[in-house]
């Protein structure tokens, strides 16, 4: 097998669980390798070609002393009564993986020879080294040999003039990540060398319930390696979020639900962008035309709002949470204004309020959608697969990573996408927002929705069959269940004095919240969790989500049933 045989292999879909994708070499990664092709080798000891070219490609590839992924210069192991020195054995967490053995410039001899390679094979096959991969380099070139597949040819050879062109073709076997997938990927390897001679089907039964049970003990382990190796992410989305620009804080993740504390940074990024003007920042959360949103948007808009009124008594506010002032509006009376439409589903702003049930229905039919078309049940293994390839393996993404995970997420864009394409589409060619027009568009998706229904009748238990880990009620979200009022609830807790607001003058629309099932509402109520409460009926719910439409209701409960 020739060096470049390994790279001509398309990759496979199961591969992409079992290789690591290249990241981009940093600018100085790609200077010192240009030098390194310039060095002049002649006269080189092998001291020498240790220090000015084996170190720097050893750093370059990703390792260094005192980190997980080390090297050891030098030492000894023992055969029988003698100690023979490798030159470099590469380890990650403590354990060796392969190694290196460099060698004076030998420039009339094109490859290396049997002494050479019998000498590193040799140091290769000792018990505390047991490393299939074996490197020489003599600085005129370096070659690769897998003990394991063939030592009549090196699976790699690359010369020193090319190499910056050859050295992704060196990472790809040494980087650290990627040697770690290599053994894995040499477990596998020898499986099939035994299994492949296996002829007792109860005896493969039995080696699998082994192996089962060997990696069961594992367990405890994997965990412990994880609190060493894995940290939670936050500090980088509070960072990320801390310094991103506003279109994207506004465009992207005001639509999206956050653990509280990532919500109180995005809260307070808004309000310190308002200064010293919160002009550029208001009008794009709260444009004078109705724009896409949806429950977690218009609830996280509320707090942010709330949170300037603290800061900024006066600012501008559109027309529609100050009528009649066009500049020096009162943001209190604006967040007390936005606090009622989002505990009444926008009941007096029928504009933002199709477009509020308009984003509940789109993301109820794409998980419809999601859950029943096998297609789009695959995207998500795609996803995930994607993601075990091109992600940092030493990543919180990578230890979150699932196909249930990435079809929330593709589920998120594809409603905030088509919300968007709705509002869109339902404005005149001065932007005017055609209510009616939406009205129509609306009750189709609500026909499309029942009609996917009908088409999957058991859809509760293919739900439960095909659980998403959702943690929003997508289905009964503006269905039986207020998810604005709920959510707009929730994050009044930082603020007491709009808590308390919220139960002086709206104590009656809370009730109401209460009898939808919001937890929230109960607990301001003082309502026990275990004390019954009178369910809102098909009448009230269908003026609340459904224009009236109360047949609507009775057939999205139906095909919903036990969801809602």
């Amino acid at each position: 097998m020739s060096g470049d045989d390994i790279y001509a292999k398309p990759i496979s879909f199961d591969d992409l669980l079992q290789f690591k994708a290249l990241t981009p070499l940093p600018a100085a990664a790609l200077a010192e390798l240009e030098k390194n092709e310039r060095l002049d080798r002649a006269g080189c000891y092998e001291m020498e070609v240790r220090t000015y070219v084996i170190d720097p490609i050893v750093r370059i590839l990703g390792y260094d002393k005192g980190t997980n992924f080390s090297t050891d210069l030098g030492r000894p192991i023992a055969f029988l009564d003698k100690n023979k020195f490798p030159d470099y054995k590469l380890n990650l967490w403590q354990e060796n993986f392969w190694l290196i053995e460099a060698k004076r410039p030998m420039p009339n001899k094109p490859a290396f020879g049997y002494d050479e390679v019998a000498q590193a094979i040799e140091y290769a096959i000792h018990p505390t080294i047991n490393a299939a991969l074996v490197v020489l380099c003599d600085g005129l070139k370096i070659e690769i040999f897998d003990r394991e597949v063939s030592l009549t040819a090196p699976i790699l050879h690359v010369e020193r003039e090319n190499l910056r062109r050859d050295f992704d073709k060196l990472r790809r076997l040494l980087e650290p990540m990627q040697v770690w997938f290599f053994q894995k990927r040499r477990i596998v390897r020898l499986l099939d060398k035994v299994i492949d001679k296996e002829f007792n089907l109860e005896r493969l039964e039995e080696f699998r319930g082994l192996v089962d049970r060997r990696l069961a003990t594992k367990r405890a382990r994997v965990l412990e390696n994880y609190r060493l190796n894995i940290k939670p992410d936050d500090a980088q989305r509070r960072a990320a979020l801390s310094a991103a620009p506003v279109e994207e804080l506004v465009n992207v993740h005001l639509f999206l639900e956050h653990p509280i504390p990532l919500t109180n940074v995005l809260i307070n990024t808004l309000v310190a962008r308002c200064e010293p003007n919160g002009f550029h920042v208001l009008h794009k959360v709260f444009p004078d035309l109705p724009r896409d949103s949806n429950d977690a948007y218009m609830a996280q808009a509320l707090a942010f709002l709330v949170a300037l009124s603290e800061k900024q008594p006066t600012s501008w506010l559109p027309a529609w949470l100050s009528p009649g002032q066009q500049s020096g509006a009162s943001t209190e009376a604006g967040a007390q204004r936005l606090l009622k439409l989002c505990l009444t589903c926008f009941e007096d702003d029928e504009p933002r309020k199709i477009v509020q049930l308009a984003a509940a229905a789109i993301r109820r039919v794409i998980k419809i959608l999601m859950l029943s078309n096998e297609t789009q049940w695959r995207m998500g293994e795609v996803a995930h697969h994607l993601a075990r390839y091109h992600g940092a393996e030493l990543s919180w993404q990578q230890v979150v990573s699932s196909p249930e995970g990435h079809l929330v997420s593709l589920m998120d864009v594809s409603a905030m996408t088509a919300t968007h394409q709705f509002v869109v589409g339902c404005r005149n060619e001065r932007g005017e927002f055609k209510t009616e027009v939406a009205k129509l568009q609306l009750r189709d998706m609500w026909k499309i929705e029942q009609a996917l229904l009908k088409a999957n009748p058991n859809y509760p238990k293919l739900r439960k069959e095909r659980d998403l880990g959702d943690m929003r009620i997508t289905e009964a979200s503006d269905v039986t269940y207020d998810n604005l009022g709920h959510g707009a609830l929730c994050l009044l807790h930082p603020f007491p004095r709009w808590t308390a607001y919220a139960l002086q003058e709206h104590r009656a629309l809370i009730e109401t919240l209460a009898s939808m099932g919001s937890w929230k509402a109960r607990e301001l109520l003082g309502i026990p969790r275990e004390a019954s409460v009178t369910r809102a009926g098909n009448a009230e719910l269908a003026a609340r989500f459904f224009f009236g439409d109360v047949a609507t209701v009775e057939a999205l409960r139906a095909g919903y049933v036990g969801l809602v």
